[in-house]
């Protein structure tokens, strides 16, 4: 293949993924700050980007979210959300991202001053071995101001690696989330830090998304950065379980 076709070819499904991973939103009614406002949000996302030539690589992501606010279960201002994602990637033909995670929570008065909540995750990452890792929390959260937030959630976790260990963890996160012009643009910045109880390791995640409107009322724009950190392989070289998930 010459190089031209090979960079139309590129420059094809770089400009296809990014036609396709714009996030459409229907929203049911009117979204407010109003501790008394009802809605409901669908949110879908989905990448695709292949590359041949002298490079072969594949890579695929796609993400899912529901948000229902309102008066739920008899209590007013209450949230229900749902998202899960997941991500695959291969290089010549050989998987090296193999990871996806689901989570569901409950709000009750998610909009006043103190908010608690339950949660359930599930998450694995076999590129880092993790097989799959579950949590229950429990937690409550403090609005302090219309832009900031602070809540702190107690986790008991199932984590297997090599093998299966139930522990429990702390997890406190602080959120700043800024509209400007009237929600034309959004930024939400979510940091979070989750130490186990016996203080051994920690995951350390950090989350930014901007969300930008477009002339159409149904579809809007996020652009997603993530770090995270695993204090586990601190001082221990990652390697990747191969064996173990390429078969899967």
């Amino acid at each position: 293949m010459n190089n031209n076709i090979f960079k139309l070819i590129s420059f094809y499904f770089i400009t296809s993924s990014i036609l396709i991973c714009q996030d459409a939103t229907i929203i049911d009614s009117t979204i407010s700050d109003d501790e008394n406002s009802e809605y409901s949000a669908h949110n879908f996302f989905f990448s695709f980007e292949q590359q041949d030539g002298n490079t072969n690589s594949l890579y695929t992501s796609g993400e899912y979210s529901f948000v229902l606010v309102g008066n739920l279960i008899g209590l007013d201002d209450t949230e229900f959300s749902f998202s899960t994602e997941s991500n695959y990637a291969t290089l010549s033909d050989e998987a090296y991202i193999l990871d996806g995670n689901i989570h569901t929570q409950l709000d009750l008065w998610a909009n006043q001053n103190w908010s608690p909540f339950i949660y359930y995750d599930y998450s694995f990452d076999r590129s880092l071995g993790l097989i799959n890792r579950e949590n229950f929390a429990a937690g409550i959260k403090r609005r302090l101001g219309k832009v900031f937030s602070l809540s702190y959630a107690f986790m008991s976790e199932k984590e297997e690696y090599d093998s299966l260990k139930t522990f429990a963890r702390h997890s406190i996160r602080p959120k700043l989330k800024l509209k400007i012009n009237d929600g034309a643009m959004v930024f939400d910045y979510r940091l979070f830090y989750k130490p186990k109880v016996d203080n051994s390791e920690y995951l350390f995640e950090n989350d930014l998304t901007v969300s930008i409107a477009t002339f159409y009322e149904m579809l809007t724009v996020d652009l997603n950065f993530k770090h995270a950190f695993n204090s586990r392989y601190a001082d221990n070289k990652i390697e990747k379980p191969y064996d173990d998930w390429v078969s899967e």
